[in-house]
C-alpha cells in the first residue's frame, strides 16, 4: 500500500485578519445577516394602517458593522425615541402592567385619527416586538 503525507501550515495572522477585519469573510457574512434582520424588522412593523402612522419608525431601522474588542459585530436598531414603547408595549401591556393616568392634569389628551381624545386613563398599547422577532432571520 502506498502512503501519502499531508502537511498543513497555520498562519495565525491570516486567520486573525479573516476573523477581525471589516472586509473579512466573517464581517461580510455578519453584515449580510444584519441586513436580513433589519429587513425582517421592517416587515414585522408592517403596513397595517392601525399600527403605522407615518412610517418613520420603519424607515429608521438600520444595520451597522462595528467592532468590540477587535471582533466584528453588527448592530441593528433605530434611533427613534418611541421605538421602545412600540416594541415593549405601554400601560397594562407594558413592563409595569398599570393603567396610564395623568400625573398633573385631570385627564389625558391625545389625537387619534384626526380627532382629539380625552380620558382619565388608558390601557396602553400592546407590544410589537419587531426587533426580537426579526432575529430569526439571522439564521436564514
Amino acid at each position: 500500500m502506498a502512503g501519502s503525507n499531508v502537511h498543513h501550515t497555520y498562519d495565525a495572522a491570516t486567520v486573525r485578519a479573516i476573523l477581525s477585519s471589516s472586509r473579512g469573510g466573517v464581517a461580510r457574512d455578519m453584515l449580510r445577516r444584519g441586513v436580513r434582520v433589519a429587513s425582517a424588522a421592517k416587515k414585522n412593523l408592517g403596513s397595517n394602517p392601525k399600527r403605522v402612522d407615518t412610517g418613520r419608525l420603519r424607515a429608521s431601522i438600520t444595520q451597522q458593522l462595528a467592532s468590540v474588542n477587535g471582533k466584528p459585530i453588527v448592530q441593528v436598531g433605530t434611533n427613534v425615541k418611541y421605538a421602545r414603547w412600540v416594541h415593549d408595549g405601554t400601560g397594562l401591556f407594558g413592563p409595569h402592567a398599570q393603567l396610564i393616568r395623568p400625573k398633573q392634569a385631570k385627564v389625558l389628551r391625545w389625537t387619534s385619527k384626526g380627532k382629539v381624545v380625552y380620558a382619565r386613563s388608558t390601557r396602553g398599547m400592546r407590544p410589537n416586538p419587531f426587533l426580537k422577532n426579526a432575529l430569526k432571520a439571522a439564521k436564514g
